[in-house]
């Protein structure tokens, strides 16, 4: 059974133009937690409560266990966006879980490779952290593609690119789909971070494939390595999906002629579909 606790804000910090860190802290237990798990928090504004899934991104292992930190990226218009990046600290949430499968495999793959956009690095972050503590040890191969739009938005930059300089087990590439940097690492790739996936050496027998960010991302990767002889036992998929804006007016009843004009369209997809 889901245990509800409650958490307040104790830390923020600005980590993009459009991206935010947040720290909260269990006012009276542990959260239990694996690298890649999401909890869902209840927040308050006045339309209301309402809930949004997180995954925890904390890199730190020493953190206290009624802590957990948040990577959250603004969505125009949501009220998420509205609570969390307005929030003092103090401020205080409810939360439920730990979900989700997106996890370090068991038993280990010969090859991980981790694919994400944006704040889907969030649950890759405790992962590559618990991996780190593995290290000098670990035997096997982690490969982050990373995809941003720009160089402001690449998150983590210190933290991933110490990790890629000191150890040989990890492979870091990051796309830029909009503007490359200046003097681009040789690491750096301009386009989606589906670009020259199909080449990635990987063997769907002994590796293992996380995906999480962009819903389209995460769909076209999974076609490519369906092509590679992957399924959906070898790679695990987690999808960002921003909440809707609410709506307050009602819709707007359909009419007759809508509903014809309506099974028209059924028809003619239906019949272009058969050809």
């Amino acid at each position: 059974m889901d245990i509800t606790h409650r958490a307040k804000l104790v830390d923020q910090s600005v980590l993009s133009p459009s991206t935010r860190w947040f720290r909260f802290e269990s006012v009276s237990a542990e959260l239990p937690f694996e690298p890649g798990q999401f909890y869902r928090l209840t927040m308050q504004d006045s339309r209301g409560t309402f809930e949004r899934s997180f995954s925890f991104s904390q890199t730190d292992l020493l953190l206290p266990k009624n802590q957990f930190e948040l990577v959250v990226s603004a969505v125009a218009g949501g009220r998420a966006t509205n609570w969390l990046f307005n929030a003092d600290l103090g401020a205080e949430v409810t939360l439920q879980g730990p979900y989700g499968r997106l996890l370090l495999p068991e038993p280990p793959a010969q090859k991980l490779l981790l694919i994400a956009t944006s704040v889907g690095l969030a649950p890759f972050l405790p992962m590559l952290a618990r991996l780190q503590a593995q290290s000098p040890e670990h035997p096997r191969l982690v490969h982050l593609r990373l995809g941003v739009r720009s160089p402001d938005e690449f998150l983590y930059e210190a933290y991933l690119t110490a990790l890629h300089q000191q150890y040989s087990w990890f492979d870091l590439s990051l796309f830029y789909s909009r503007q490359m940097p200046e003097q681009p690492d040789p690491w750096a790739y301009s386009g989606y971070v589906t670009e020259g996936l199909s080449a990635e050496t990987l063997d769907a027998a002994t590796d293992r494939v996380l995906v999480c960010g962009n819903p389209k991302m995460v769909d076209d990767v999974y076609q490519i390595l369906r092509s590679k002889g992957f399924g959906p036992k070898t790679v695990v998929r987690e999808k960002y999906v921003f909440a809707a804006q609410e709506r307050t007016a009602k819709p707007k009843a359909s009419s007759a002629a809508d509903a014809a004009l309506l099974q028209e369209k059924i028809k003619q997809y239906t019949t272009k579909q058969r050809d």
